[in-house]
């Protein structure tokens, strides 16, 4: 293996080299590129901030152009993993993956008859949710979540019904207080909440808040199993997120 030095957020640091790219490769250069750049990113342990070596270092050690390097690096930052500063150099981004995740949602935008699976999994987020909480002491939340309640009481216009709704299971989520969770949980709302809203009848909205109010009563009660057959019943059959 072997090893150089760069100077990195103004301390000397021991990373792995990366590997000339042979002839036979040549045909995926950017890709093979930024693919090599990220394992570099992984194998030295890199963290937000640290800059990575230079466009001019990147096309010496892998022998190829700078056009070549630039674009690898353009397409990381395409992906949120770098931040390119003008003038400055690439720097490690790992602190937001709010980019990788939209570009989640936008797959799962274009492959919509995927929406059950999506669906399968916002259950399975929600119910995991509901796990982590159930053995909360802290029970703010649960005030919180009513207040939701109230508001979607008071609406009868079925955009904000649907974004009270939305904001009732974020607050499941948000009540984990894990970052990573929430902002996956967020994305998966994110793309419900921008299908076409439908038509909101007195049965449909009093059938809701009833689902609603019964899973903070099961929270209140430590009943697990309980809510999360509620939640699971709740999503299944829920109009607000059906096509």
């Amino acid at each position: 293996m072997i090893f150089i030095r760069l100077y990195i957020n103004s301390n000397y640091k021991t990373v792995i080299a990366l590997k000339p790219i042979q002839d036979n490769e040549r045909f995926t250069l950017s890709k093979i590129v930024s693919d090599d750049l990220r394992e570099y990113i992984v194998q030295n342990n890199l963290t937000t901030g640290d800059r990575l070596p230079s466009e001019r270092d990147l096309s010496a050690q892998l022998n190829v152009s700078r056009v070549v390097v630039r674009e690898a690096l353009r397409s990381l930052e395409a992906t949120g993993m770098i931040t390119i500063r003008h003038g400055e150099g690439a720097f490690v981004n790992t602190d937001d993956p709010s980019i990788i995740f939209n570009h989640l949602l936008y797959f799962w935008k274009i492959n919509n008859q995927n929406v059950k699976e999506l669906l399968d999994l916002r259950i399975l987020l929600e119910k995991s949710a509901i796990e982590q909480i159930i053995h909360h002491t802290d029970t703010s939340y649960l005030e919180a979540l009513e207040k939701v309640i109230q508001k979607m009481e008071l609406t009868n216009d079925p955009e904000a019904f649907k974004r009270y709704d939305a904001e009732f299971h974020m607050g499941l989520i948000q009540a984990t207080r894990n970052g990573l969770f929430n902002q996956l949980a967020d994305i998966i709302l994110q793309y419900f909440n921008d299908m076409p809203s439908l038509s909101l009848t007195d049965i449909e909205k009093e059938t809701t808040l009833h689902e609603h109010r019964s899973i903070i009563n099961a929270l209140k009660e430590s009943n697990k199993e309980k809510a999360l057959e509620l939640l699971k019943l709740h999503l299944q059959h829920s109009k607000v997120f059906r096509n």
